[in-house]
C-alpha cells in the first residue's frame, strides 16, 4: 500500500472514531431563555395616582397646569395598548393600569420610533416619574418632559433609564362601553363598541371614502361612525401616515376595538385604531334611520309656520330662532344665497377643505299642540351632485344639544341634480307630520366631506300647515 493510500485510511478511521464518541446532539440544544422580572428600586404607584396629582394641580392653577415629579423615587406600572406597527401612532405609547377592567390610562411621549419592537401590545412596563411631568395636551392626560409649559417627548438617549420592560406580555381584554359613556375617565383606554356603522353618505352609492387618503386629509382622516343602538355619532381618526390609509371604509356594521382619545383641538372624543383589524364590520344589514310614517299627507288650511328667506341674512334667521351649527367643529355653515331676486338657504362643502362635516340648520320651534293633519312643504334645488348628502328630520325634544335630541327622519322628496350644473327647483313635500306632537323643530342635516361629497343645495319656502 502506498504512503498516500495509508494516510487516507488513517484519516477515515480517525473521523469514524470521533463520530462514535460524540456527545448526543440533544446535549448541545440551546438552553431555554429565561428573562428575569426586573427589580424596581423605588415605590410603584398607579396611573390613577398620577392623574389624581395632575388634577389637583389643574384644580389649583388652572387647565394649563402641570404636575412635575422630582425626588420621589416613584414609578408607575402600565400595560401597552397602542402599537405603531401600522403607522397610526407615532412616538407615543398609550398605557393603561390593568390588562383587564382598566380604570385609568395615560399617553407617554417618547422621541423614538418604532416602539412596537420593544414595547409591544400587552407589554407590562415600569416608568420612572422623576424628571417627568403630567398635563393635558390635545385634551388627553399626557406624560413626558416639560419644555416651558408643554409636555414633550422623553429624549431617546434617556429612554432606557426612564422605562423598564417587564418580562411579561399580557393579553388585553377591551373594556366594552357605548358612545353615551364617553367621558374623560375613559380616555387612553382600550375599548370596544358594538353595533356601529359608518354614516351612509360616506360609504354607499359607490362613493365610499378611504380611511385617510382623501385630498383634504392633511394630517388625519376623520370619518363619522354611528351607533345603531342610539343614533349617536363619533369620529374615527386615522393618520395620513398609517399603512392602511388607502383602504376603503366598510359599508357593513359591526364593532370597533381600539383607543378612546380626542381630536387635535382636544374638544371632541375620537376613536383610533392600532390597525384595521380593530374594525370587525361583518354584519350584512345596516341600521340606517327609519322614516317617519304618518297617515297620508293632506294639505291643511292654516299656515303654522312659514319662511321664504326673503330679505334676510343668517344673523336675522338666528335672531328669529333658527340654529345654524357645524357639529364637527369646522367653519362650513348654511348661508343665504340669491338668484334673480329670489333668496334661499344654501350649503355646499365645495372648497371648504373640511374632510368631514355634519352641519345642521334647525327651524325655530313650531307648535303642533293645537292643530291636526299637519304637513311640511319646502322647495329644493340640487346642483353639482356628487352624493345625496342632505336629510331632513323632526324632533320634539330638542333642548339645545343636537346630539341628545330624538331626531326622526322624514320621507322628503330630495331630488338628485346634475354633476356640473344646477337642477330644477322642485317641491320636497308634502310630508306628513300628523303623528308628531308638541313643540317641534325641523332639522336639515348635511353630511359629507370635501372633495368627495360636496353637493350644493338651495332650500326655500319652508311651510308647515295644519287644520
Amino acid at each position: 500500500m502506498s504512503i498516500r493510500n495509508l494516510k487516507t485510511v488513517l484519516y477515515v478511521f480517525i473521523i469514524s472514531i470521533s463520530m462514535l464518541n460524540c456527545t448526543p446532539e440533544e446535549d448541545f440544544a440551546t438552553p431555554p431563555l429565561i428573562i428575569e422580572e426586573p427589580s424596581i428600586i423605588g415605590t410603584v404607584i398607579g396611573i390613577e395616582a398620577v392623574l389624581g396629582i395632575m388634577n389637583q394641580e389643574i384644580e389649583k392653577e388652572g387647565e394649563n397646569a402641570k404636575a412635575t415629579f422630582k425626588n420621589t423615587n416613584n414609578y408607575i406600572v402600565g400595560y401597552v395598548i397602542s402599537s405603531d406597527k401600522g403607522g397610526n401612532f407615532f412616538k407615543e405609547l398609550i398605557l393603561q393600569n390593568s390588562n383587564i377592567n382598566p380604570t385609568a390610562g395615560i399617553r407617554l411621549l417618547i422621541d423614538n420610533a418604532p416602539l412596537y419592537t420593544s414595547y409591544e401590545f400587552g407589554r407590562k412596563v415600569f416608568v420612572q416619574l422623576d424628571g417627568l411631568s403630567a398635563g393635558i395636551e390635545n385634551g388627553v392626560p399626557t406624560l413626558g418632559v416639560l419644555n416651558g409649559n408643554t409636555v414633550e417627548p422623553i429624549p431617546s438617549f434617556t429612554v432606557n433609564d426612564m422605562i423598564t420592560r417587564s418580562s411579561e406580555v399580557f393579553p388585553v381584554t377591551p373594556f366594552e362601553i357605548i358612545m353615551e359613556d364617553f367621558t374623560d375617565r375613559f380616555l387612553n383606554l382600550y375599548i370596544k363598541i358594538n353595533n356601529l356603522q359608518f354614516n351612509k353618505n360616506i360609504v354607499l352609492d359607490n362613493n365610499a371614502f378611504t380611511f385617510a387618503a382623501e385630498p383634504n386629509d392633511e394630517f388625519d382622516g376623520e370619518r363619522m361612525l354611528e351607533s345603531c343602538e342610539t343614533g349617536r355619532s363619533t369620529i374615527l381618526s386615522t393618520s395620513t401616515f398609517s399603512d392602511f390609509k388607502g383602504l376603503t371604509l366598510p359599508d357593513q356594521k359591526g364593532s370597533f376595538t381600539g383607543i378612546l382619545t380626542k381630536n387635535f383641538r382636544g374638544d371632541a372624543f375620537n376613536l383610533v385604531l392600532n390597525d384595521p383589524n380593530g374594525l370587525v364590520f361583518d354584519a350584512e344589514s345596516r341600521c340606517d334611520p327609519t322614516v317617519l310614517e304618518c297617515s297620508p299627507a293632506e294639505e291643511g288650511n292654516t299656515i303654522l309656520f312659514k319662511e321664504d328667506f326673503t330679505g334676510l341674512k343668517i344673523k336675522d334667521l338666528e335672531e328669529s330662532g333658527w340654529i345654524n351649527i357645524n357639529t364637527t367643529g369646522g367653519k362650513l355653515d348654511y348661508e343665504i344665497g340669491s338668484f334673480a331676486e329670489n333668496q334661499y338657504a344654501q350649503i355646499t362643502g365645495f372648497r371648504s377643505k373640511e374632510p368631514i362635516y355634519e352641519v345642521w340648520l334647525l327651524s325655530p320651534e313650531i307648535d303642533l299642540n293645537n292643530s291636526t293633519a299637519e304637513t311640511l312643504d319646502f322647495d329644493v334645488q340640487t346642483g353639482y351632485d356628487n352624493g345625496n348628502i342632505l336629510e331632513v328630520f323632526v324632533a320634539s325634544d330638542f333642548t339645545g344639544d343636537i346630539k341628545t335630541a330624538t331626531w326622526v327622519k322624514l320621507d322628503a322628496n330630495l331630488p338628485r341634480g346634475p354633476f356640473n350644473a344646477f337642477g330644477d327647483t322642485v317641491p320636497a313635500g308634502p310630508v306628513g307630520l300628523s303623528c308628531v306632537e308638541g313643540q317641534i323643530r325641523i332639522g336639515f342635516r348635511y353630511i359629507g366631506g370635501d372633495p368627495r361629497a360636496t353637493t350644493r343645495y338651495h332650500i326655500d319656502n319652508v311651510i308647515v300647515k295644519g287644520n
